[in-house]
């Protein structure tokens, strides 16, 4: 009788996004049967959702360049609001509607601490504004000021953009936080030779003690692999010690 036997699977060359898809998907089929797996089969699952939850971390990392660009995104739109809102003043101390110009010349010497505000360090700005409003909200007359020379709504928004700013900063740093102090190189490396050895655990048990359980997730694993196996960049090199790994897995 043949042995079954894993289709060939170039695991270390996946990207860090498939490799987290396919162990994802892995782990869900497994869940199913989990009750009727061998102590060993158990056993190798555990690691892998272990080591899995850990290289969740890494996954966050690689798309933490994504709210990196939002957050200068939010800056630069923070700042457009300021500058509109500078232009505004300065146009109606130039103007000829002699109230007006007094409402603005009040409001140019309130905001005067802040003016240049958009060059200083991005928290900087952020305390700042944040300082800025707070005074603002506690002086009716810079208020009248402001609605009378038709920039208060332009200061609402402006205040909620600074806001939006400061909650998704704490959001990337939290994120940095949780990060394990392994490189992505290393979790990517323990999370392949984990699945390595949960799938040959499955194999082995798929053909010296078959069951209906294990032929199926050994089925639904297999079909994975021949899947994700399609999504691995052709002739690529890989590290000796890579190639010694993959052939073992597959």
């Amino acid at each position: 009788m043949k042995k079954l036997a894993f289709s060939t699977l170039y695991i270390f060359r996946l990207s860090v996004e498939n490799l987290f898809g396919l162990v994802k998907s892995t782990l869900f089929s497994a869940a199913a049967v989990k009750s009727n797996l061998s102590d060993l089969c158990v056993a190798t699952l555990k690691q892998l959702i272990s080591d899995f939850e850990k290289y969740q971390q890494v996954v966050k990392k690689q798309r933490k360049s994504e709210l990196t660009e939002k957050l200068l995104l939010a800056d630069n739109d923070r700042n457009d609001r300021f500058g509109e809102i500078k232009r505004n003043i300065s146009l109606h101390i130039k103007g000829r509607d002699t109230k007006k110009k007094a409402f603005a010349k009040s409001l140019e010497y309130f905001f005067k601490p802040y003016w240049d505000i958009e060059t200083k360090p991005l928290n900087t700005e952020t305390a700042l504004l944040a300082e800025m409003f707070e005074k603002y909200s506690g002086k009716s007359d810079i208020q009248t000021a402001a609605l009378n020379i038709g920039i208060d709504t332009m200061l609402s928004e402006l205040e909620i953009a600074n806001k939006a700013y400061d909650e998704m900063y704490i959001l990337r740093m939290n994120e940095s936080a949780d990060l394990p102090d392994e490189s992505a190189t290393e979790q990517k490396s323990t999370l392949c030779d984990s699945y390595t050895e949960f799938c040959r655990a499955i194999e082995q048990a798929a053909n010296f003690t078959p069951s209906e359980s294990v032929l199926s997730l050994f089925k639904s694993m297999d079909e994975l692999r021949s899947k994700y196996h399609a999504l691995t960049p052709n002739g690529k090199d890989i590290a000796e010690e890579e190639a010694v790994k993959e052939s073992e897995s597959a």
